[in-house]
């Protein structure tokens, strides 16, 4: 390819300046056809696929722009990635088909960008020399990589971030590596130029699946390493000799005692060695390094001074070997699982049918199957168990806008942190009709606290509460009962509350509209009841 790279280059940029005076003009599309976004951004990642060109030779069959989902693929693709060393261009990588993605149209709220190559195949001639010498005495002439994923998302709201990467290579190993951050960004305080990484971590795991690899890799190693019975005394001497090794190097200039001496956590992680390699080798299928505190007690990483301290990288991660992840070791036991979903589901204490519930409906911890999970859940969300009506209400969140606002509604009535947040997002995709008529439901008969009347912060406190739905059941027309009465008492943050839920009145529809003014109507005829009924303003008048 490199010979006619000139050549078919001038062919091409011919072609270009061909396509208008050959193009057909019968069936013109209109002109908002022509501007569709679709379009106009194909057109912007065609102009980068040309100059990336100028660099690496690249060939598509097709593009396709979804930007609801933000989605770009390209199929059929091939790249001569034209290395130093293939100085014949013989390394051709094919993949079926790229998927590029990034964070759909309607969530601003997520920075995301994913890319997963699906069908990818290389020769080994793409490697650096040495590398294949690797695999040539492995057998391999080629790679077979079934799937490749790289996916990176950033939740903005709660700065939480998700990792996930994996590889495939057919007859060798797959790869996958996992991390969450409970927290995520930089600290500029100090230094605007060179911000310092602010990390909370919760979970990291790197699993290896042995596809093949490791018999053929096995006749490499030495025989102490492959006998279950003398590779304990080996790794423990040779890993903990190198962890020793970097203590010291890292130690400072005149440290007393032995610089070289491990922590606990790096005496944990050579026994966790010792204890799984010899496992492995006695049912080689897959080995996972991760994080061993538990994903509840997430941990601030100080990464910048690990070059300096090893054994402070090895407290704060704590990192295990393992035989499987720490999800399928905690996964539910099966007679649990069939508890809950049998007959003797009620006989069962709250706490497990709701672990199981959870399980079911988020699939971590037992397969994902929804509906029984929400069966479950919504059995105990209706005695008011708030934990549950969260968890209902989140896995319900895309499947059943209705329903889920109902159980966050439950959720928020018992303070259960995120229930306020999931509310407004369904309120923006929900009819504000039917968020009035749902809310009436959640409430039932109230009892209006009468205390409350006594002073015009209790009636702030009601309407503020009702508004938000934290710690009570979200009520518009309640809040609007209480802040009517605060309002006519003179409180100007009760006047707000009002102004609040009249302006999403203002952005409904008619039939929101005609709710509104029936439940605004009828909040008023209360309020004018207490007032009068309890004569509050001879009473805020003298306060």
């Amino acid at each position: 390819m490199p010979a006619t790279r000139p050549l078919a280059r001038f062919l091409g940029a011919t072609a270009l300046t061909l396509v208008p005076m050959t193009a057909q003009s019968q069936d013109a599309p209109s002109l908002w056809e022509l501007l569709k976004p679709e379009y106009l951004v194909q057109r912007v990642l065609q102009g980068g696929i040309m100059a990336l060109r100028t660099q690496i030779d690249i060939k598509y069959g097709d593009m396709t722009v979804d930007l609801r989902l933000g989605q770009v693929t390209l199929s059929d693709v091939s790249v001569w990635p034209l290395s130093e060393w293939d100085v014949d261009a013989e390394c051709r990588i094919e993949v079926d088909r790229l998927t590029i993605r990034a964070a759909p149209l309607d969530r601003p709220d997520l920075v995301r960008f994913k890319a997963q190559a699906i069908g990818v195949s290389a020769p080994v001639i793409c490697l650096p020399p040495d590398q294949r010498q690797v695999a040539a005495m492995a057998g391999l002439d080629s790679f077979a990589v079934p799937r490749v994923t790289l996916d990176m998302e950033y939740d903005i709201a709660q700065a939480e971030a998700d990792v996930h990467a994996y590889t495939q290579i057919d007859g060798l190993v797959a790869l996958d590596l996992t991390a969450h951050f409970t927290y995520l960004w930089f600290d500029a305080r100090d230094q605007t130029e060179d911000p310092i990484p602010v990390i909370y971590l919760s979970r990291a795991a790197l699993t290896l699946e042995n596809l093949g690899g490791f018999e053929m890799v096995k006749g490499m190693l030495p025989p102490t390493m492959t006998d279950p019975a003398q590779s304990p005394l080996m790794i423990r001497g040779m890993l903990g000799g190198a962890i020793a090794g970097l203590n010291r190097d890292a130690a400072p200039e005149g440290a007393t005692g032995d610089p070289g001496a491990l922590n606990e956590a790096q005496t944990d992680f050579v026994e966790s060695v010792v204890t799984v390699w010899p496992a492995f080798l006695q049912n080689p299928a897959r080995l996972v390094l991760e994080t061993g505190f538990s994903p509840d007690d997430d941990r601030f990483l100080e990464i910048p001074r690990y070059e300096d301290d090893p054994g402070l990288g090895f407290s704060e991660l704590q990192p295990v070997l393992s035989l499987s992840p720490a999800p399928a070791r905690t996964a539910l036991p099966a007679a649990l699982v069939s508890q809950a979903v049998g007959d003797a589901a009620d006989g069962m204490d709250p706490d497990d049918r709701r672990r199981v519930g959870v399980a079911l409906a988020t699939g971590l911890g037992a397969p994902r199957n929804v509906s029984l999970g929400t069966e479950i859940l919504a059995r105990l969300a209706e005695t008011g168990d708030g934990e549950a009506a969260l968890a209902l209400s989140a896995a319900l969140e895309q499947r059943d806008p209705s329903a889920a606002y109902r159980w966050a509604l439950v959720a928020g009535g018992a303070s259960r942190t995120g229930a306020a947040a999931r509310l407004d997002r369904l309120e923006r995709v929900l009819p504000f009709a039917e968020v009035l008529e749902l809310q009436a439901t959640a409430l039932g008969d109230v009892q209006h606290p009468l205390e409350a009347l006594e002073k015009v912060a209790l009636m702030r406190d009601e309407a503020m509460g009702r508004l938000s739905g934290v710690g009570r059941v979200r009520s518009y027309s309640v809040a609007a009962l209480w802040a009517l009465m605060g309002a006519a008492a003179g409180d100007s943050e009760s006047l707000d509350i009002l102004a609040q839920i009249d302006e999403k009145a203002r952005l409904s529809d008619a039939a929101g509209r005609a709710a509104w003014a029936e439940a605004e109507q009828a909040a008023a005829d209360l309020a004018m009841q207490a007032w009068l009924g309890q004569d509050l303003p001879a009473r805020f008048g003298s306060q």
